[in-house]
């Protein structure tokens, strides 16, 4: 196992992993080589280069990314493993860190059918519902599309939040009529009302991930109006030293301008 932050990767080693010192020794005879990192110039940096995990690699590994990127950069990195003789998915995800711990997330991936099928079995031991997208560049698309819409309901819980508050309502009864048909609302509005913003998924993120569905509804021609307004929000709340609070800290953005704090009573 490699990690950027060494203490990270310690942590594993109690566990039985095998910790090394740069990607490259961590693809050194594997079969499989997972990746999960932040972003597009992070994904680059541990994938190429003499200490990349492509110069790892033996010819024929499998290799599987399950970072939220764009899907230029998961075309081009399949682009680059199969001029390597290596063989490469996309397989970014869904559900948290809990669900990571339990093995229930939902993964989305794109790549050929064989390779698929070649990476499901280990797949299935991390997640509950696994996805054939589609060709690359597929897995990433559905889930910025999945992430774009999550990013908006917080948006939307945020707003409707602050301003029945601003009109004298208890916040507690709003979150529990904004829950009932939502499980991300039920899930985050009981923090945002303890005023718990520890990150669960930091905001950071999910403006780089709103910054990547934006860029993709450039290209495609898609007009994208709501997410460009969560955009500008995320924005502000960045300007603010928010970015390693959790996404739902953008509702400090709204309640600075409107004068009041959701909190429960």
């Amino acid at each position: 196992a490699y990690n950027r932050t060494a203490a990270k990767a310690e942590a594993l080693r109690p566990m039985g992993a095998t910790i090394v010192a740069s990607p490259r020794e961590a693809a050194t005879g594997a079969d499989f080589v997972i990746t999960m990192v932040s972003d597009p110039p992070v994904l680059a940096a541990v994938l190429e280069g003499p200490d990349g995990a492509f110069a790892g690699c033996r010819p024929g590994t499998l290799l599987i990314d399950m970072s939220t990127v764009d899907p230029d950069t998961s075309r081009a990195m399949a682009a680059r493993a199969a001029s390597l003789g290596l063989r490469y998915l996309e397989a970014p995800v869904m559900g948290g860190v809990g669900a990571a711990e339990q093995g229930t997330l939902t993964i989305m991936v794109g790549g050929t059918p064989e390779n698929f099928a070649a990476a499901k079995p280990l797949l299935e031991t991390m997640g509950r519902k696994i996805l054939h997208a589609g060709p690359m560049g597929h897995g990433s698309v559905l889930k910025l599309s999945a992430n774009l819409v999550a990013a908006c309901i917080v948006t939307a819980m945020n707003e409707g939040l602050v301003l029945a508050t601003k009109a004298g309502l208890d916040p507690a009864m709003v979150a529990e009529v904004l829950s009932e048909r939502s499980p991300l609302i039920e899930r985050t509005a009981p923090r945002v009302l303890a005023g718990d913003f520890a990150a669960r998924f930091p905001l950071k993120l999910s403006h780089k991930d709103v910054q990547l569905a934006l860029a993709a509804s450039r290209s495609l021609g898609v007009p994208l109006s709501s997410l460009e307004a969560v955009a500008q929000l995320q924005a502000a709340a960045l300007a603010k030293d928010l970015g390693d609070q959790d996404q739902t800290a953008t509702i400090q953005v709204l309640e600075g301008i409107a004068g009041v704090q959701v909190r429960s009573k």
